[in-house]
């Protein structure tokens, strides 16, 4: 399935898939535990896996994906000011 940059952040900040790079250099994400596996893009949608839609070098694309891992960690504003309303309410 191919996902955009956003996407793949989303799914590797929730730690059950890593990221590699196939053998026609585009990323993927796989479950943990299969990160040896070589194979192509074509046969990591064809099994299921994540590729990350990309125009850009594997290497540009990997630091990009640390931004948007970065980014999905980060808490939502408006999540962050309902704790802090709650917390100063004191619910």
């Amino acid at each position: 399935m191919l996902v955009t940059l956003e996407k793949a952040g989303e799914i590797l900040a929730k730690g059950s898939h890593a990221a590699i790079t196939t053998t026609d250099g585009k990323i993927a994400l796989v479950p943990k535990g299969k990160e040896t596996l070589k194979l192509t893009s074509t046969e990591a949608v064809n099994m299921m896996f994540y590729v990350v839609r990309s125009t850009e070098p594997a290497e540009t694309v990997m630091v990009q994906l640390e931004e948007a891992i970065a980014k999905a960690q980060a808490p939502d504003p408006a999540e962050e000011r309902a704790r802090k309303y709650r917390e100063i309410r004191g619910t």
